[in-house]
C-alpha cells in the first residue's frame, strides 16, 4: 500500500463499501461503523484502511463531521465511488 495508485484504490473501495451499506453525503457516518463496514464489505483493515482514509480526505471525498467520531462523505467522494462502479458494469468480466 505505498504507491499513491495503491491508496486511490484502496480509498475508492472504501467508497463503495459505505455507499452500498447506506452511507450518503448528507448524513455524517460514525467512524466505528466506517471501520466495520470497510473490513466487511472491502476487507480494509489496519494500515491499508488508514491510507484509505488519508487518500480520501486529501482529494476532498470525506471530511470531518462537526460530531467528534464522525465523518461525512462529499458529494465528490459519492461521485468518484459511483462513476468507478459504473465503470467496471461497462467494462464487464475480463477474459
Amino acid at each position: 500500500m505505498n504507491t499513491p495508485d495503491d491508496r486511490r484504490a484502496a480509498a475508492i473501495r472504501l467508497l463503495q463499501a459505505v455507499i452500498a451499506a447506506g452511507a450518503r453525503c448528507d448524513v455524517p457516518t460514525a467512524n466505528a461503523w466506517i471501520q466495520k463496514t470497510a473490513l466487511e464489505r472491502a476487507s480494509l483493515d489496519g494500515e491499508e484502511l488508514d491510507a484509505a482514509v488519508v487518500y480520501a480526505a486529501e482529494q476532498e471525498w470525506i471530511e470531518r463531521a462537526l460530531m467528534p467520531g464522525y465523518t461525512s462523505l462529499t458529494e465528490a467522494g459519492q461521485s468518484v465511488a459511483i462513476s468507478r462502479q459504473g465503470q467496471k458494469a461497462r467494462s464487464g468480466p475480463t477474459t
